[in-house]
């Protein structure tokens, strides 16, 4: 069922400087995830499960792996001639500059907030990796007459996320103390990025903000209004990572090979969608042996690969070891080389022979399109 009633908009660019290489030629919403999917598909994909069907894409810098894994939106049947994807520019009309701040991307989407015909906004940031009802949590929202609604995690709140909100709330899921941290706080409830608020508000706050010279819609806004707005704490229970670095992008990717984690993440009844390759099955070679592994289609596997994510069309070389690592679509390990606690980025080669070792804490990152 269709929900005209609410829109969304997706910050492509959230924080992509904490991923460093790999974000150095994409944003951080088209980074490659769990061999198929890009962060993207979850944000887009918790949208439409909910029935949301005009989402807007703010972009910054850094966007044609996004527009060319997007396209028309058909893989999430949001190719429509009414709502659909739309790619917003990055730049504010007033001025030729990206946009600088929460607020002054929203000032720069206004057209779309003024013409989406919605009631409610849902604003997402672009580096979650989560399957949220987004149904209960507008239902939530609606129910308790909220002008705002943070959808939240309980747990350590992300790394050198200055904008994420740790909250305090009552009985009633009501917030009434926020407040900012650079560093990880632990046992916490945080906000997953995740944003409902009425849409009439949300230009008068935009207006405002923009106005006055403010950056931020949490912290410089939203934390200085909990008496007069009324501002609360959706629960999200399920498996969720904010990705706020390499290290957590690496143990995001490990975390699949867990059940539980597959089982909570890739929900039948909210599925994640993605786009689709006509692939073919993964081959296997007469000495592959695979063990503990996430391999998708239109691989060749000819060695070993141990507890790794294996994305589609990568080729694994005879005698060839990879372990703890992350190889990105169409990389090629060639025969006797040995890979541990390793992402190799898109397209990225590793010659004959050749042995590389990183750790959990730090991985050693191959950068797309590298020879090593």
């Amino acid at each position: 069922m269709i929900n005209s009633k609410t829109a969304a908009l997706i910050f492509a660019n959230s924080r992509d400087v904490l991923l460093g290489e790999l974000t150095g030629r994409r944003s951080m919403a088209s980074v490659p995830f769990g061999a198929r999917y890009r962060i993207i598909d979850f944000s887009l994909s918790n949208l439409v499960n909910a029935g949301i069907s005009n989402i807007g894409i703010i972009t910054k810098s850094n966007y044609k792996s996004l527009m060319d894994h997007l396209g028309s939106g058909i893989f999430w049947d949001l190719d429509r001639k009414q709502g659909g994807i739309h790619l917003l520019a990055p730049y504010s009309s007033n001025f030729a500059r990206r946009y600088d701040g929460i607020i002054e991307g929203l000032y720069g989407a206004r057209d779309f907030i003024d013409r989406c015909g919605a009631d409610y906004m849902i604003i997402c940031a672009g580096d979650l990796v989560a399957n949220v009802d987004i149904d209960a949590a507008i239902a939530f929202h609606k129910k308790n007459e909220a002008d705002v609604t943070f959808v939240c995690a309980e747990g350590n709140s992300p790394e050198k996320h200055t904008e994420t909100p740790i909250v305090e709330i009552d009985g009633d899921n009501r917030v009434g103390k926020m407040s900012f941290s650079a560093s990880s706080k632990e046992n916490v409830i945080f906000g997953s990025g995740i944003t409902i608020i009425n849409i009439e508000l949300l230009k008068t706050l935009v207006k405002f903000g923009y106005e006055n010279n403010i950056r931020n819609l949490n912290s410089d806004i939203l934390a200085h209004k909990l008496t007069s707005l009324k501002i609360f704490a959706f629960m999200h229970k399920g498996y969720l990572s904010v990705v706020d670095g390499i290290k957590k992008y690496f143990d995001s990717n490990m975390q699949l090979l867990e059940n539980s984690t597959r089982n909570d993440l890739f929900n039948a009844q909210r599925p994640v969608m993605t786009k689709t390759r006509d692939d073919m099955p993964t081959r296997y070679g007469i000495n592959a042996k695979v063990t503990g592994s996430l391999i998708a289609d239109g691989c060749i596997i000819e060695g070993t690969v141990k507890n790794s994510i294996i994305f589609r069309g990568v080729h694994i070389g005879k005698d060839t070891v990879v372990e703890n690592s992350v190889i990105m679509q169409e990389a090629v390990v060639e025969d006797t080389a040995s890979l541990k606690y390793v992402i190799a980025d898109k397209n990225a080669v590793v010659c004959e022979g050749m042995r590389l070792e990183g750790t959990s804490v730090k991985p050693f990152i191959i950068e797309k399109n590298a020879k090593v």
